[in-house]
């Protein structure tokens, strides 16, 4: 029989209870660990693993020094300060740190970070009304590049391991999963005369005559659309032996939101074939962020065309508002979500490679809404960071490295559109062919 990890804490609250299933679910696997407020019960238990979370002395027993975070159940303003130790960064430091296996609150700094406290406080949105990367905590303190909260509870996996070598530990391995976000399935095909043609005009009067000619050989059937490269990314992902996801934007025309036309009978071929060998998920529509009932729509309307239950999400732009966005996506039954990331830089918004389920800092409990963050994205590379092919290489390289080092998730976001070699995504596909190898376990 595994032998238990027995944490003691004088009060319990929805806040400890969360991070630590999520914390000793990750790495002794569920029902492995008890918690206890019974001081002298839990000094007095023998043979069995122990973890002290309070400010009473427990001779000879890992402790961590509560901050008090974790016991409050309403949101503050406030500013936590970040410092190094052991050349990481860390916050919740405790002033009885000579009591303490690590001199901060472990719980409270993955709490703050997985919680995405600060995008509850109210910090200045850019243009698309989205808390960004340069405001986080992460990127001031610059650990947005590292999965934080993995590093240090290997850290205190480590301590416990030295105080209890019998505690067996899961094995946790290194996963991968490529994403894709169908914006626009096809460049010029499927459109309709009038967006087709008022397509033509602006190439027309850019001088755009690669994109004219580009455009011309699709219309009379000389060569397939460049967006059309559903077939090429399905030849790499069993390449490499993967499970990619889809997510497939089917909202209404709008300013931000010009995919094909869901009512479009090849729009709608290309999604049922799609989803016959892949999982996909629904793109709700920028329009549904101020609109909700668009987004229950959009989900009937993607059930309907794929003929099978939708529970995955990732937004459009990646407009994500805490807690508004995520209510609405457990409201219409959404089960996933896959936004957790920023558009502005690479990088573990949440400071994790591992998937967690959503704590709902308003209603203080946690929700039936497993987050998946991703790391990589390729609009980031090029267009916000302008990065060169041979940079954008070397970029990814680090976050993958960093996502192996835990035994992460790592995930990736591609457009198809980035891989059709036109419209200043040309060479882009070798590029992707080499993260692909990197990235594959």
């Amino acid at each position: 029989m595994k032998e238990q990890l027995l944490i003691y804490t004088p009060t319990e609250s929805p806040r400890i209870h969360y991070i630590m299933d999520w914390f000793f679910g990750q790495i002794l696997g569920p029902k492995q660990y008890c918690i206890v407020n019974n001081y002298i019960a839990f000094i007095q238990k023998e043979s069995v693993a122990k973890l002290n979370y309070s400010t009473l002395p427990t001779p000879n027993i890992p402790t961590i020094i509560p901050n008090g975070l974790l016991n409050e159940s309403n949101i503050k303003s406030f500013t936590p300060t970040f410092q190094y130790h052991q050349n990481l960064p860390a916050a919740f430091f405790s002033p009885k740190d000579d009591l303490a296996a690590l001199p901060f609150d472990i719980f409270a700094l993955t709490f703050y970070l997985l919680s995405r406290y600060e995008e509850y406080l109210d910090t200045p949105k850019d243009q698309h009304q989205r808390f960004t990367a340069h405001q986080s905590m992460a990127y001031q303190n610059n650990f947005l590049e590292l999965p934080l909260v993995d590093l240090w509870r290997i850290q205190l996996k480590n301590i416990l391991q030295q105080h209890y070598p019998k505690l067996l530990f899961k094995n946790s391995t290194y996963q991968y999963t490529p994403t894709y976000d169908i914006d626009y399935a096809y460049a010029f095909s499927q459109k309709g005369w009038i967006r087709q043609i008022g397509a033509f005009a602006r190439n027309c009067k850019n001088r755009d005559l690669p994109l004219l000619k580009i455009q011309l050989k699709t219309w009379l059937r000389l060569q397939k659309d460049p967006y059309d490269c559903f077939e090429y990314l399905k030849s790499l992902d069993k390449k490499h032996q993967l499970s990619p996801i889809y997510f497939w934007l089917v909202g209404d025309y709008g300013h931000y939101d010009k995919n094909i036309a869901p009512s479009n009978k090849k729009f709608q071929s290309l999604i049922q074939q799609n989803a016959a060998q892949f999982p996909i998920g629904i793109h709700p529509s920028y329009a549904s962020n101020d609109a909700p009932l668009l987004l229950d729509k959009e989900i009937n309307r993607l059930e309907t065309i794929s003929r099978q239950r939708i529970a995955k999400s990732r937004q459009h732009y990646l407009k994500l508002t805490l807690p508004d966005t995520y209510q609405r996506l457990v409201q219409y039954r959404i089960q996933e979500d896959y936004t957790m990331g920023y558009a502005q830089e690479l990088g573990f918004r949440a400071s994790t490679a591992q998937p967690f389920s959503w704590f709902n800092l308003k209603a203080n409990r946690p929700e039936e809404l497993q987050v998946y963050p991703f790391q990589i994205m390729d609009v980031t590379l090029k267009n916000y960071l302008k990065y060169s092919p041979q940079k954008v290489i070397e970029a990814a390289s680090q976050i993958i490295q960093q996502t192996k080092a835990v035994n992460g998730h790592l995930i990736t976001i591609w457009h198809n559109s980035s891989l059709g070699e036109c419209m200043g995504w040309e060479s882009w596909r070798d590029v992707y062919e080499t993260i692909l190898s990197e990235a594959a376990p």
